[in-house]
């Protein structure tokens, strides 16, 4: 650790607007949960993802649904407008899901992070929004953003980036918070 705010990490870099970056963190790292997720997102919408083996097209709400089903845990730390915001009349993922077995959800007026975590084991987190157009789920060119980020299965930055996520579920960052101060935010607790 450099002057305690850095952490050094090994992880491949994930950049542009293709339609693969889908796989790599959806397919191959959120979707392959055993035990627990962490999520952040400034925003949220429902997308199709595609099972690459049987081609089978579900939303991800049913997928993340289905894995509360079998007991994997979720927590979610999102922007307040999360809970009654829609877009394009599209619900959030938090309006899909909330009262959910094994989903919790938190929210915090500066959450502008977007982070995924499974297992403790592997990490995603970078610039894309848990959306369609953030995740690359659009086939078409053009429709997907441009968006940077890292997969890392550096067990010693994700315990870093874990621990930050922990403190702020737990309202730690909530004392001293201008938002909270001004009365925009009633805080995480």
């Amino acid at each position: 650790m450099v002057n305690g705010l850095t952490k050094e990490y090994t992880g491949y870099l994930l950049v542009g607007n293709e339609h693969e970056r889908i796989y790599d963190i959806i397919q191959n790292g959120l979707l392959r949960a055993k035990k627990y997720v962490w999520i952040t997102s400034a925003k949220t919408l429902d997308f199709i993802v595609k099972n690459p083996n049987t081609k089978e097209a579900t939303q991800i709400t049913q997928r993340l649904y289905r894995m509360a089903k079998q007991g994997i845990q979720q927590r979610f730390i999102l922007a307040p407008r999360e809970q009654t915001k829609t877009y394009q009349n599209s619900k959030t993922v938090y309006q899909k899901l909330v009262g959910t077995e094994n989903i919790q959800f938190k929210f915090c007026y500066d959450m502008h992070m977007k982070v995924i975590i499974v297992d403790g084991t592997w990490a995603y987190f970078g610039s894309a929004n848990l959306t369609g157009a953030g995740m690359g789920s659009r086939t078409r060119k053009g429709r997907n953003n441009f968006e940077i980020g890292t997969i890392t299965v550096d067990r010693e930055a994700i315990s870093v980036i874990e621990k930050l996520l922990w403190q702020i579920w737990s309202g730690d960052h909530c004392q001293g918070c201008y938002q909270k101060q001004k009365g925009y935010c009633k805080g995480l607790t």
